[in-house]
This record gives C-alpha cells, structure tokens and sequence, in this order.
C-alpha cells in the first residue's frame, strides 16, 4: 500500500485514497497512469477582455486556480496536473507583474497542451508567450534599449544553470531576443505593427530587432530568438539540468550520475518529455523505500491531499490558506519559482499549515486508523502512533495532518 500511494505522490499531486486502495500493485498504478486515454481537459473558458481595464485586472486567477486546484485534486489523468505543476514552477511567472488574468489563462493553457511534449516545442512558446514577455521584460527588449532580463533568466533558470554561460553571452543573446511583441489589441502602434497576427499572439517586429552576427556560447550567426533557443536545446547541460530536475520531482533523491546517464540515454530535449518520464519511473530508485516520503510536501501537495482525503471540492478558502504560504498559483515569489524543501520547515509555515483545516469538513471523531489511510500515511512513527492513540477524537485528524509523516511525501 505505501508503494502504491508514493505512485500517486509521485506522478500525480497526491495519493487519492480511493485510487490508493483499488491498485491491486504499484506496477498497475503506474501502468494506469503513463497509459492515461483519458480525453485531454478542456480548460476552464476565460473570455478575452473587452477593454483595457479589463485587461489590467487580475483578479481573475483566483477562479483559474481554483479550477486548477480541483483538477490535481480530481482529475482522471493526474500526470498531467503534476507535469502542468512542474513546469509552471520552472517557468515561473507571476500574475503580480503581468496584472493580467487573461494572459496568466493563455499561459496555463499552454503549459497544459505541452506539458508531455518535447521540451524544445515547449521552451520556443514559452519564450514568445505573452505573460512572459512582460514578465521578464522580453516585450521592452529592443534596439534601441537592449534588456538582459529574459536572456539570463532562460539560460540560468529555464535551461543551462549556472556555471555554463559567460556575461558576454548574456548580452550578446540579450540582442538575438530583441524585436518580439504580442498583438494587444488595446494599443494602436501595436496594432498597427502586427499586421496580420491574430489578437493576443506574438509577432516579430523586425525594426526593434538588433541584426547583424552575434556570438552566443561559442557559436557566430546572426541570431535571433529561435537559433538561440536552438543553442540551449542542443546544450548538453540542458539535458542533464532538465533530466536531473524532473528525476528530483518524481523520486525525490538526488540523482546519482549513472541515473542521469541511464535516463539521457534514453531521452532528448527534442523528444516527448513523456518519454523522460517513463525513463525515470524505470529507474530502481523510483521504487526503492528509499525515496518514500524522502522530500518535503509543498502546500500544495498539503492541500491537495487533505481535500482528496475528506473533501469533494476546492473552496474560497484554499485560496486564502495558499497565499499565507506564498503558494498561491499564478502568483510565485521570483522567477526561480516557489520555495523548497527547508524553506517550507519555517515557523510561519507551520503555524499557517492549520489553515488547511478550515477548507474541509470532516466526519466528527474519525478513527485513528481512518485518518491515516485517507491522508496517506501509511507508515508512521510509535511517537506518532501513540500521539494520535491518545489524542481526543476531534483532534486526531489536525495532529496527524501536522505530523512530521504527513510534511514529507
């Protein structure tokens, strides 16, 4: 049973207490779903806006994370939610700057579409991506003020790391980035400009492009946005940053070199990130006891799990328990995305964990036993055992949902 629910935990956002016990085994579990033939979901409609005011509000992603929320909760193909989750994290992008639910909406949506699919098609939408391009400024980046924000941030954060790319090839990339815009329809220079583009898609607007040849991590051309990008896919390290980040996301352990050796192998950034998957979830270390319960739950696995154990739906006040944890979707501290591991240890944190508590409604007094198969913890410590055997009835579920089992998943 415990390895069953780490398949959930792991390729899912939580181990869904009836999906836990109808597994017959783990093989079935991730048989079932990396073989997902679900239809794709629709995303919940969000209709343009109708004005520039309308455009400038942002109040609108608190109903998409909602809708989100209820999705990895819910969902019949919870690989997606986890990999939509992934990558939403990688690409952070905050609501906060943007100040657009519309565009936060286009974004998902295409973090949703592509969530499987090679990271390469992955990583050119989201560099030309709306909410993106005002988010790291990508859409003030021109000829005549160069800015060096997206160009950084893609190669330290979204691809290469640290350690692989030189100042000089920040600001030389910086150049090759330069001239891209989306069609607001509220702007009549934009407008104007972008022609035949669509309303809301990005278009290339040469006159605000830097041409002539540039030299990006060791290699002259006269580049632009899509042969730098070609650059970073065809990079080494991009395979190893992106295999080994997944690879911590699904076990939950550092991998060893021969892991990441057995994985790449196997997997390329122009290739289905399925495949990456399925090459990780081969590997011994996915199923080893080892890498049960091995990393810190974020908040959203926190509330995800409390509201598939005793719960039928994502209220008002999820929204509220999230944004006291600065977890709330849409809406990332920086563009390193959301915090980690110790970082979620921290007092505040645990003192605001109770929030949780109030976005259910529990049955009155739950047995011991109950409580723990529901939230998952299938295995726990005698502290804790003998902490809940001896706790009053209507605080067994608060104690174990704060135990030191139920912060690690």
């Amino acid at each position: 049973m415990r390895a069953v629910s780490h398949v959930y935990k792991r390729l899912g956002v939580g181990p869904h207490p009836d999906r836990v016990a109808s597994a017959i085994s783990s093989e079935q579990a991730i048989s079932e779903i990396l073989g997902a033939s679900t239809p794709p979901i629709e995303i919940m409609a969000m209709e343009p806006p109708a004005d520039r005011e309308e455009f400038r509000d942002p109040s609108g992603v608190a109903g998409l994370a909602a809708w989100w929320l209820e999705q990895m909760a819910f969902s019949p193909d919870p690989l997606t939610e986890r990999m939509a989750w992934f990558w939403h994290d990688h690409f952070a992008t905050s609501v906060r700057k943007v100040r657009s639910s519309y565009l936060m909406w286009l974004q998902h949506r295409t973090i949703r579409r592509l969530a499987l699919a090679p990271f390469s098609d992955l990583l050119m939408a989201i560099a030309k991506d709306p909410a993106m391009l005002l988010y790291l400024d990508g859409a003030h980046n021109n000829v005549e003020s160069v800015n060096e924000n997206f160009a950084r941030e893609v190669m330290e954060l979204h691809t290469l790391g640290t350690g692989h790319y030189t100042q000089t090839d920040v600001t030389e990339a910086a150049k090759a980035l330069t001239g891209w815009l989306f069609h607001l329809p509220f702007n009549r220079q934009i407008s104007a400009a972008a022609g035949d583009t669509p309303e809301w898609e990005p278009f290339f607007f040469g006159r605000r492009h830097v041409s002539g040849r540039k030299t990006v991590l060791g290699t002259t051309a006269e580049h632009d946005l899509d042969s730098f990008l070609e650059l970073l896919v065809g990079h080494p390290a991009t395979q190893t940053r992106i295999a080994s980040k997944l690879f911590v996301e699904l076990v939950g352990t550092t991998p060893t070199e021969g892991d990441i050796d057995r994985v790449t192998r196997r997997w390329s950034t122009t290739d289905p990130t399925i495949g990456l998957v399925e090459a990780i979830v081969d590997q011994p270390a996915f199923l080893d006891p080892a890498s049960f319960d091995s990393r810190v739950k974020t908040p959203i696995e926190r509330l995800v799990g409390l509201v598939q154990a005793y719960g039928t739906a994502i209220p008002a006040e999820a929204s509220y328990a999230l944004h006291n944890q600065s977890y709330l979707p849409f809406n990332p501290p920086s563009p390193a995305g959301f915090p980690r591991e110790e970082a979620l240890l921290g007092p505040h944190q645990l003192v605001h964990a109770f929030d949780f508590l109030n976005v259910i409604d529990p049955p009155p007094n739950p047995p011991v036993d109950d409580v723990l198969v529901r939230l998952g913890l299938h295995s726990v410590g005698e502290d804790t055992r003998a902490t809940l055997d001896a706790s009053a009835p209507n605080h067994r579920l608060a104690l174990a949902f704060n135990s030191p089992e139920y912060a690690l998943t």
